[in-house]
């Protein structure tokens, strides 16, 4: 097969600081690119869990009615903690969205977030 890997996904955003902001300060994402030197007016802006760099968020500043309309559009995404009740208590004092609070399932612990503009996050645990 010559697919190996999903390298990017890409978030709508409205703004992108304020989504760089957001991801960073709240989830702990870093920064991998921030770049408008590749194309003239478009910030290419990607963030990335610390620990998994080689998968990227790109911050897409959504320009045209069609890619507005897919701000928080997002399928859900699996995020992977070491503690997903101290994690959301920790994204909780931070002011995130808590969509549904940590339960025990048969694959540990899980919760739902929500980010600036409503994409869901799944947070998973061991139990």
């Amino acid at each position: 097969m010559a697919i190996r890997r999903i390298s990017h996904i890409t978030l709508y955003v409205a703004d992108q600081q304020e989504a760089l902001e957001w991801y960073r300060d709240k989830l702990g994402f870093q920064v991998c690119m921030d770049n408008s030197d590749l194309v003239p007016e478009l910030r290419w802006l990607t963030v990335s869990p610390k620990e998994n760099p080689s998968l990227q968020l790109v911050l897409q500043l959504a320009r045209t009615t069609e890619e507005k309309s897919r701000i928080g559009t997002n399928l859900s995404t699996v995020l992977s903690v070491d503690d997903c009740r101290n994690e959301i208590a920790r994204l909780e004092s931070l002011g995130v969205e808590i969509v549904d609070a940590p339960i025990t399932v048969p694959w540990g612990v899980s919760a739902i977030i929500r980010d600036l503009y409503g994409n869901p996050y799944n947070l998973v645990g061991p139990a």
